[in-house]
């Protein structure tokens, strides 16, 4: 099925009072590694094509819209486009919110630069890429890789609506999911992770290779978590973004619109009791794209240009970012659905949050960030205990807090560094945290 084929199958429906089609053509590769024996390795081709309807019903204030959106296979015939098409179109009609516009045509505000991946095959990074992360494993000692996988893909987007949108843009995405181990007194340890990245940057693949395999050895040698009272806690990495993104998120004009946010348009994101000098202020903007990163895109999925927005400054929100239609509904300027975020640096350097008395977490089972209700917490698997004069390894235990206890007391590093979808601060630190010891 050609995409002139289908714009004119939606075009041709009177029952229809919009449309969108989204198209993503993928080239890649991928590579499985059982240590570092090669165990499979294949070429990938794909085509996704989704096609959104939106049908309107009565008129004025009343007046309501329903979406729905479907998948379009390749090899579909017209009969079958039309019976796919006439159950969207039941499907929208079932649905009436309050009517809002679709995105018209508009230039983008934000070009991303070429990924350094550009002008060869994905197949053909395959072996420096390899050679990249797993030239750590011989400086290593003991510690070593269990298995690998790497995925490179080359992405080409396409987004096309009833208003005369036609935007087009090219990513790359390459993601490397890894287990380490390593030989403890207690037998061998494992640690499952993974890396995700837009750019050859061979010399950061080897960087997060060999800190991987040092936190797998420290694994081995670490004791059970103690009983710790009393103690801050320092996060880094995907945790630490997951704590800021709780106020990115929050800051989603859909959430607003549904009152689930707590965060309102000239206040503090860090509550009325925050005092001054016991926290660092938070400068958050959504971001259309982050160097490494491989969310960066000039247009969000309905084909609305992203530009950099400043959401929050001097810890006070700004704007909200999110969805044109609830931007619509709130009667605020429409910003886009941004997947990327960036944080201003705070106050301290990191190496100051470190070496003061606390519980630095450096892996969980999993970590979660509860949207709503601001809890957070995880079952810890690599810990790094300052005791006042050591940092000593441990495991086991969890942590738990809630946002809206240390929102106020929040510090952030000087130093700033890219998360999956965050350039922020290396290192944070919330105060008010309970640690429950391992059994």
């Amino acid at each position: 099925m050609k995409l002139a084929e289908l714009k004119e199958a939606l075009a041709s429906r009177a029952d229809l009072a919009d449309w969108r089609i989204s198209e993503t053509r993928r080239k890649g590769a991928e590579c499985y590694l059982i240590g570092d024996r090669p165990d499979l390795g294949r070429s990938i081709e794909a085509r996704d094509c989704q096609v959104t309807v939106y049908v309107d019903q009565g008129g004025g204030e009343t007046r309501s819209r329903g979406s729905a959106s479907a998948a379009v296979h390749p090899t579909m015939g017209g009969r079958e486009l039309a019976a796919l098409l006439d159950r969207a179109a039941f499907a929208a009609s079932k649905s009436r919110n309050p009517w809002y516009p679709i995105p018209g045509p508009a230039p983008a505000s934000f070009a991303p630069p070429a990924s350094g991946f550009e002008g060869r095959a994905p197949e053909a990074w395959s072996a420096e890429l390899l050679a990249a992360l797993y030239r750590a494993e011989g400086r290593a000692g003991a510690a070593r890789v269990n298995s690998l996988e790497l995925f490179l893909t080359r992405s080409e987007r396409r987004v096309l609506n009833s208003r005369g949108v036609d935007a087009a843009w090219t990513s790359w995405s390459g993601t490397v999911e890894l287990t380490v181990e390593a030989e403890g007194s207690a037998g061998e340890v494992e640690l499952t992770d993974w890396l995700r990245f837009s750019e050859p940057d061979l010399a950061r693949l080897e960087a997060e290779m060999a800190g991987r395999l040092e936190a797998v050895r420290d694994r081995a040698a670490a004791a059970p978590l103690p009983a710790l009272a009393g103690l801050p806690l320092v996060l880094a990495k995907s945790e630490a973004e997951a704590i800021l993104r709780w106020f990115f998120g929050n800051l989603d004009a859909a959430r607003a619109y549904s009152k689930a946010s707590p965060l309102v348009l000239g206040q503090s994101l860090h509550g009325a009791e925050a005092r001054e000098g016991e926290y660092d202020r938070l400068d958050i903007r959504a971001e259309p794209g982050l160097p490494g990163a491989p969310a960066s895109a000039p247009y969000d999925a309905e084909g609305f240009p992203l530009a950099s927005l400043g959401c929050a400054e001097g810890g006070v929100a700004r704007a909200f970012h999110g969805a044109p239609r609830y931007a619509h509904y709130l009667g605020l300027p429409p910003a886009g659905a941004h997947a990327l975020f960036s944080v201003g640096p705070g106050s301290i350097p990191a190496a100051e949050l470190r070496a003061a008395p606390g519980l630095e977490v450096a892996y969980f089972s999993d970590f979660d960030v509860d949207l709503d209700s601001g809890d957070f917490g995880g079952e810890i698997r690599l810990a790094y205990w300052n005791d006042g004069s050591r940092r000593i390894p441990v495991t086991g235990g969890s942590v738990t807090g809630s946002l809206f206890e240390n929102r106020g007391l929040l510090r952030l590093s000087r130093e700033t560094a890219l998360a999956e979808t965050m350039r922020g601060p290396e290192a944070i630190l919330l105060p008010r945290v309970s640690v429950t010891a391992a059994k």
